[in-house]
Order: structure tokens, then sequence, then C-alpha cells
């Protein structure tokens, strides 16, 4: 089969999981003898070029900055890049070009928040299906996080809606939809997006994540400290303020907490609220070694996180998880005494505490593991897609065959979103 991914970035430029996501499944599905391609927006515009066995076509990018550059920017800037997002016809003209040169039978469409929605019509008026991967909510949020101020959003603000009016339209042109976790899908569905799309063609598929190298954990000493771990974007959001806070309530002894990531103002203020604690900041750390030298990881987002990475990458290290039942991340975790409502320190603290006081149920909190494994082997992500890719072309939504490059007309012009 030949298979075009479209994302709004690709290794080596990324910002997060989706970009790792697309790359592991790209290879995967290379690896099984298909055709695959990925094209993306880029700092610059590139010639074809084949990384891991996959073409991949850097199209450049037409928003007022590259997305890596985010961080340099203000306010305004950042409004002009949101608006930019919505309609780029040099985004939407090298994604075309990509597809006229790789003539695939399937485009699988993910986070798309540096592409402009009229992807989706565009690749339908080609006679393409379309797959598409809900990562994240750009589709319902400017931030593409339903959160505000370091708090989850009840639902969809005013300019919320205002900015999803493109994407309500033109997603009616997806032939099929695979999300990373069922609370992303059903949000999206309750939106009143993908209506159209038969449910058998809406699918629940984790993310692929490739097996680590050869673990170095050591036994756990007889009355050692458990050592508890957090690990990623340190901000409110994450749930970082939270934890610190959970961590007031603990035992004086008995624990330590180690905290690996960046903060995007500076750790000054997370020092301060950790100060007198046994807690410790180590910033960049490499995932498989950090991993390895804690008891336990804690992920405690108050946002509905789609996925939660590490949450699979914990256990594929055989590391229990405490979570915060929101998202990906309660979906993988499970009900039981592992899992703590979001926001909530002192539930967090009581189950961190359990830990503390009895080091010896840790094992407990590897029920999951297996099943978690299991749903994200790169393997059977690969095939799930394929099962989706080749249900969509059964059902007649596209051709049997790659299209030549001359039958490719010119992108559909804006007014082709609506209704």
């Amino acid at each position: 089969m030949r298979i075009l991914h479209l994302s709004s970035l690709y290794a080596p430029e990324q910002v997060g999981g989706a970009e790792l996501m697309v790359e592991t499944l790209a290879r995967t599905q290379a690896g099984l003898g298909h055709a695959v391609a990925v094209a993306c927006a880029s700092r610059r515009v590139e010639a074809p070029a084949l990384q891991d066995g996959v073409t991949v076509y850097r199209t450049g990018y037409g928003t007022p900055f590259h997305r890596l550059d985010w961080p340099q920017h203000g306010r305004l800037d950042r409004l002009r890049y949101k608006l930019a997002t919505q309609w780029n016809r040099h985004t939407l003209d090298g994604l075309q070009a990509a597809v006229r040169d790789f003539a695939p039978e399937v485009v699988n469409t993910h986070s798309i928040s540096e592409i402009p929605p009229a992807i989706w019509p565009m690749l339908r008026r080609l006679g393409l299906p379309v797959v598409h991967t809900l990562h994240d909510f750009t589709s319902l949020c400017t931030n593409g996080a339903m959160s505000r101020h370091g708090r989850a959003c009840a639902g969809q603000h005013l300019k919320c809606r205002f900015y999803a009016t493109p994407h309500r339209h033109c997603q009616q042109a997806v032939s099929a939809v695979a999300a990373v976790g069922t609370d992303i899908l059903d949000r999206h569905l309750a939106a009143g997006f993908f209506a159209d799309v038969p449910e058998r063609l809406r699918r629940v598929i984790w993310n692929p994540i490739a097996a680590g190298g050869p673990s170095v954990r050591q036994p756990r000493r007889p009355g050692a400290p458990v050592v508890f771990g957090c690990l990623g974007r340190i901000e409110p959001s994450k749930g970082t303020d939270i934890l610190l806070e959970a961590c007031r309530r603990l035992p004086a002894e008995g624990w330590r907490l180690v905290v690996a990531g960046q903060a995007a103002d500076g750790l000054d203020r997370y020092r301060a609220l950790a100060e007198g604690l046994p807690v410790t900041f180590v910033g960049y750390a490499d995932k498989d070694a950090f991993l390895d030298a804690i008891d336990c990881l804690v992920v405690p987002p108050v946002w509905p996180e789609a996925f939660g990475r590490t949450v699979a990458e914990a256990y594929g290290r055989a590391v229990p998880v405490i979570g915060t039942a929101v998202g990906g991340i309660g979906e993988q975790v499970g009900p039981g005494p592992w899992l703590v409502p979001p926001g909530d320190a002192p539930a967090l603290a009581a189950a961190m505490a359990r830990l503390v006081d009895e080091p010896g149920r840790l094992p407990e909190g590897l029920a999951r593991a297996g099943a978690v494994r299991d749903g994200t082997d790169p393997a059977a992500v690969a095939d799930a897609y394929l099962d989706l890719y080749a249900a969509v072309r059964a059902r007649g939504a596209a051709r049997s065959h790659p299209l030549p490059p001359a039958a490719f007309p010119e992108p559909p012009r804006l007014d082709e979103c609506r209704p």
C-alpha cells in the first residue's frame, strides 16, 4: 500500500509525542514492506529524501514564524501565527505537491496545528481517503489542550468556538478517525465532529512505543526511601504545583522526588514551592535512565491529556504509575488506588503515602503494564492502522490504485470547506 502521512512537524523537528508517534508508525509500516512517505512543515523547503526507509517531504512554512520559535515571540505575534494556520496557501501548495509526487492510496493526517484544515477537503477533492488521527484538541481549542491558566476547561470558550469554525466545516471531508484515547474521541464527537464517519471507522488506537534499551535497574534496598519521579514539561497544567503541594502532606522521611524536565519561565518558582522538601530538579534527563532510577512515576496533569506517553514508557520499564483520572492517563492506569482525581493534592498525597508506608505494594502497580505494552507495541499499532486503511478503501471512499500525477487538480477554495 502507498501511505502518505501529513504532519505539522517531523523528526528531527518536533515538539511532542505526536511527532514521535508519526515517526514510529511510518518507520514500522515501511519495515512491513509498504511504500510510506511523510509530508510536513519545516524550516526550509527541501527535496524529497529517504529517512529510515520513509520518503520525507519538507515543504517549508507559510506562518509568520516557525513553530519551534514559538517561545521567542510575544502575544501579538502568536495571535498572527494562529490566524495564519487557518488558511495558509503556501503550506497547502507544498503539501499538494507532495501528494502529486508520491501518488498515495491513502492519506493519514495527524496533528494539524500548523496545517490549515482546508487540507481535508483538498484531499477528498483529489479522490483520496482521509484518515485523521486525533492527537490533541487543535480542532476544539486555540492552544490544543482544553486548558487555560493551568486549569482544565469545562467546555469550549467563545474564542475557541470561533477559532474552530473552519475545522468544523472542513472535517466533513474526513473518511475515518483514529484517536489515541477514548476520551479525546468522545469529546470531539460530543462537539459535533466526525458525525459523518461511520462508527466502525471511528477507532481508538494507542500510540506506538518503541522498546527502550536494556534496563540497568538495581534491586530496591530494604529500608531505602521510595523514589518518586515526575517526567516532562514543568507547568501548572501538567500538575507540577499539585504534586509539590501533595509532597507537603507526606511524612517527613521515607521518600524523595526527582523531577526531570524544563519550565518555560524557569525553575525558580518551583524550587521555592519545594523548599525544605527532599525534591531534586535535574533538568533534561535520558528517559530510560531516569525511569530505571525511580520506584514510581507520578503523572498528575489537570488537563485531559489525550494519551499520556510517559505512562506507557514507565510500564515498558516495569515502573508503576500514579496518575490522574483524566484523558488517556486514566484509560491506561485503570480504576483503583493508583488513580486519583485531577487537581486533588490530598488524594495524590494519600496515594503516595500508601507506598511510603508500604513499599512492598509497588509491584501491585504493574497490573496494567502488560495490557498497555501490548496495546502500544509498534507492530500491533501499525497493523491496526493498516486494517483501518483497508476498511476505508473497501468502503469505496477512494480509488483502489494510486492516481497518476496528472490526475491531481488545484487545491480547493476556502469556501469549499463550508457545509
